[in-house]
């Protein structure tokens, strides 16, 4: 069969509530390139269309209606990434009412009949797709019955009907590598028109998961068990990569530094590689402080290392289950600008008994540190983490709910929405307005003699 994927990405990411910074194409859908393997693998035919690095309009569509036998189509909650998705699918049933769409991602493990409802596709996936593309393959063919396979949810007639609960992927190294060629069209790495990457740029991913569970986070809803792949797995990717010339790679894990002897063996062996390439790493706990594995992952070529630091309160730390303190996020911060790398982190702003000095703490706490940028959000009840399950149990939170952020109307919090989005660009005009940064970054940039970092810090300046 001939399939497409569709990743529907806006190209933007949301610094704050309903407040979005264009990005455009900057890392490839890994998701899809995964499941696009093993179709190939099955002898299928894949193509696939990054929203973010093309524009999609009906006569595109069109086209790929009637040169493809089905269409798969990623979902995310994010508010712009899901209304581009309900667009694209309904515009293709528009197209041919009969034509099978397939819909997976994180929003169908959060909301399955709801989804595959106002997609008005026909079959969505539950959990990670990769053992069950090929039965559903089959399953279109005639081949096979779609109640047989786990984890799916599918329409019957005027039916929609639910398989038992998706299957784990026992070992991550029974997986092939993604199928990178897929999108050899598009050129990734840039945010904001400013190529960032050096190169040819893809993604890696290690591990699945999380070993931690934060309050506000909601990853083990659709990603339930922390897995590694083994060294040997790794690497053998890793030389696929660099051998077919990429030269930015970063590592998407979840939590990449959680296990340090097997990041030790990667920045190993990319060094007996002698190969030229830069790392970037996508999530960090603060508290992976290590002097010699820095010193290892400096020498490998990591250029950029973003940090999930969430806030400058011991008291919200704790309570957010963290298991972080404000010593080891000065810890690690400062030895990674020892080390030279482009630091980033992400805040929190709204935990439930935030007041303003808790809030004005987090701001004073980041521009303390020595960071290149930072990212404020507003505290989001994300399906599956803590703080909704006990939201919704007090009746706070109705369950088909999407987004739902702290709100004092609502019993969730001390601010308003709009309060809190106010905060977030006082966070926001203070980080980034102030002149200790912007000595750092002039003298990172002729540190580094490439201007690219100091483009974009204006860019995001004047993006506030």
């Amino acid at each position: 069969m001939k399939i497409l994927f569709i990743y529907p990405s806006s190209g933007t990411w949301e610094m704050a509530s309903k407040k979005f910074l264009s990005t455009g194409a900057f890392l490839p859908p890994l998701g899809i390139l995964y499941l696009g393997q093993m179709l190939e693998n099955h002898g299928h035919t894949v193509e696939v269309i990054d929203c973010s690095a093309q524009t999609v309009d009906l006569n595109t569509l069109k086209k790929a209606v009637h040169s493809h036998d089905v269409i798969g189509i990623t979902i995310y909650s994010e508010l712009k990434e899901l209304n581009n998705s309900i667009t694209l699918s309904h515009l293709i049933k528009e197209i041919d009412p009969h034509f099978p769409i397939i819909i997976g991602g994180p929003h169908c493990s959060y909301f399955p009949i709801q989804a595959i409802k106002e997609h008005h596709a026909d079959i969505c996936v539950q959990g990670h797709a990769e053992l069950v593309i090929n039965p559903i393959i089959k399953g279109l063919e005639g081949k096979r019955k779609l109640s047989t396979i786990p984890g799916i949810v599918f329409k019957e007639g005027n039916r929609i009907r639910r398989t038992k609960p998706p299957e784990k992927i026992k070992n991550l190294d029974v997986l092939p590598f993604p199928a990178r060629h897929l999108v050899e069209q598009y050129k990734y790495g840039t945010v904001m028109g400013i190529k960032m990457a050096k190169g040819k740029t893809t993604s890696v991913i290690t591990s699945r998961g999380c070993p931690y569970n934060c309050r506000f986070c909601g990853i083990h809803t659709h990603v339930p068990h922390y897995q590694s792949r083994s060294i040997t797995n790794i690497t053998t990717e890793l030389e696929k990569i660099i051998d077919e010339g990429y030269t930015t790679i970063d590592f998407v894990d979840d939590n990449f530094l959680v296990q340090k002897k097997k990041v030790e063996k990667i920045m190993d062996f990319i060094k007996q590689k002698d190969a030229d390439v830069k790392l970037w790493i996508a999530d960090a706990r603060a508290d992976a402080a290590d002097k010699n594995l820095y010193k290892k992952m400096k020498e490998a070529g990591v250029e950029l290392i973003n940090y999930g630091i969430e806030s400058g309160n011991q008291d919200v730390l704790d309570f957010y289950n963290k298991k972080l303190t404000l010593s080891q996020i000065r810890d690690t911060v400062y030895l990674s600008k020892e080390m030279g790398f482009f630091t980033g982190a992400n805040f929190i702003l709204g935990a439930p008994f935030e007041t303003k000095k808790h809030i004005n703490n987090t701001i004073k706490f980041a521009k303390s540190l020595p960071l290149d940028y930072a990212t404020f959000y507003i505290l989001g009840y994300i399906i599956g983490s803590d703080l909704r399950k006990e939201a919704e149990k007090d009746g706070k939170i109705k369950p088909d709910e999407i987004r739902v952020c702290a709100d004092s109307r609502r019993g969730l919090g001390n601010f308003t929405e709009e309060e809190l989005l106010g905060y977030t660009m006082k966070a926001y005009k203070e980080f980034f307005y102030n002149p200790y940064l912007w000595l750092r970054e002039l003298r990172f940039t002729l540190t580094k003699k490439d201007f690219k970092y100091l483009r974009l810090g204006f860019g995001l300046l004047t993006n506030r």
